[in-house]
């Protein structure tokens, strides 16, 4: 037990599962897999829109390092295109991917279909 945070190791252990669990809940109810390699989305915007999922869900995000190794555990494998990090055969549906567009300031990349969406 640690003295400072009165947490076990299998306590932690069991947070971290939890949270990745989450990642996986976030995919499950927020994407569309397994489509062709045309469906290409940044992985910045995939985790962006994570984030907002998670301040819906009132839960604490992972950060984009775990939540790229729970993308990679799930067979979601990140590539580069046009020098940006991707994923592949993946689309956000629902109301986070318009959510996102209306919070972040961020330009769209160069792979973003939220480039491409009429003004």
């Amino acid at each position: 037990m640690s003295a400072m945070t009165g947490t076990t190791s299998a306590a932690r252990t069991g947070n971290a599962k939890t949270a990745e669990d989450r990642v996986r809940q976030f995919l499950a109810v927020c994407t569309v897999r397994d489509l062709d390699d045309s469906a290409v989305l940044p992985v910045a915007d995939l985790y962006g829109m994570y984030i907002i999922w998670c301040e819906q869900n009132s839960t604490d995000p992972l950060s984009i390092q775990l939540f790229s190794k729970v993308l990679r555990d799930e067979g979601i494998e990140a590539g580069l295109q046009r020098r940006e990090k991707v994923v592949k055969g993946i689309m956000v549906t629902g109301q986070i991917p318009i959510q996102y567009i209306l919070e972040t300031d961020k330009a769209p990349g160069p792979n973003s279909v939220l480039g491409t969406l009429p003004a």
